[in-house]
């Protein structure tokens, strides 16, 4: 009995930890500096004035862009949530989030029967 209710608490805690988003890896200070997508930029495309910093612990995100293009979102602070890699913010729009040292994407999480809105943004530290 103690056998199955070990493995029944395992399996909860495993369960559990899979639906919390891992976001510490998110925080901090990011530049943009691709966006690939089926869209059209002025040439040449300034993405690194916009950046963008996480604070995981508040769940929140500042936006600031610099140039006269808005990429990700208007400038300001946004709340969000996540499951996982992904995370959503307040406005619904949601992004699956990949981090490697010092690179991050942000992938929308698009339409599928939409062709024209997969986007992926590319920030570094």
């Amino acid at each position: 009995m103690k056998k199955l209710l070990s493995l029944a608490l395992l399996i909860y805690i495993v369960s559990c930890s899979k639906n919390e988003i891992d976001d510490t890896a998110l925080n901090g200070a990011w530049t943009l500096v691709n966006v690939s997508c089926f869209c059209f930029f002025p040439d040449p495309p300034d993405f690194n004035m916009t950046q963008v910093e996480f604070s995981s612990s508040q769940n929140e995100v500042i936006i600031t862009n610099s140039g006269e293009s808005t990429y990700l979102m208007e400038n300001g602070t946004y709340t969000y949530t996540g499951n996982g890699n992904r995370i959503t913010f307040e406005n619904g729009r949601s992004f699956n989030f990949e981090v490697e040292e010092s690179n991050l994407q942000l992938i929308f999480i698009d339409q599928p029967n939409i062709a024209d809105d997969e986007i992926t943004y590319s920030f570094e530290r």
